[in-house]
C-alpha cells in the first residue's frame, strides 16, 4: 500500500504574511503616532494655560499696578517654552472687590486654543482645527510692604 502525497503546488498567498504585516502595520502604527503627538500637543498647552494662570495670579497679587501687561508677558513665555507660539491665548484678570487691598482675591483665568498639528489650512488660518483647554487660579492680594 502506498502512501499518497498531496500535490506540492505554488499557492497564490505564499508570501503574503510579511506584505500584510507591513500594511497592518502602517494603517495601525501611523494613526497612533499621529494621536500622541495631538495628544502631547494639547497637554503642552493645559500645561502652559496652568502655569501661565499660577504666575499670572501671584504677579497680580503682589504687584497689582502692572497686572496686565506682566500677565500678558508671563503668557507669552510660558506658551514659548511649550512650543506654542502660534496658540490663540487670552488671559483675564479679575478682582473679587479692591484689587489694593490685602487679602482680596485675584483670580486669573487663561483660555487658550491649541491647534491639532498636521492639519493644514485648508479653510484659512481662522478655521484651523483647535482644542480649547482652561486654566484659572486664584491667589490673595499681599499685605503692603513697609
Amino acid at each position: 500500500m502506498s502512501v499518497r502525497r498531496p500535490r506540492t503546488r505554488g499557492r497564490a498567498d505564499e508570501g503574503s504574511a510579511l506584505i500584510e504585516f507591513i500594511f497592518g502595520s502602517v494603517v495601525l502604527l501611523i494613526p497612533l503616532l499621529y494621536l500622541i503627538v495631538a495628544l502631547a500637543q494639547v497637554q503642552a498647552g493645559a500645561y502652559a494655560a496652568q502655569s501661565t494662570a499660577i504666575d499670572a495670579a501671584h504677579s497680580a497679587a503682589r504687584h497689582p499696578s502692572a497686572s496686565q501687561n506682566t500677565a500678558r508677558d508671563i503668557g507669552a513665555l510660558h506658551f514659548a517654552d511649550h512650543g506654542l507660539e502660534h496658540a490663540d491665548w487670552q488671559i483675564d484678570l479679575s478682582c473679587a472687590g479692591n484689587c489694593s487691598t490685602a487679602g482680596t482675591p485675584v483670580t486669573a483665568t487663561v483660555v487658550a486654543r491649541i491647534p491639532v498639528p498636521g492639519i493644514p489650512a485648508v479653510l484659512g488660518e481662522t478655521r484651523l482645527p483647535a482644542i480649547t483647554v482652561r486654566s484659572a487660579h486664584t491667589d490673595l492680594v499681599a499685605p503692603a510692604e513697609g
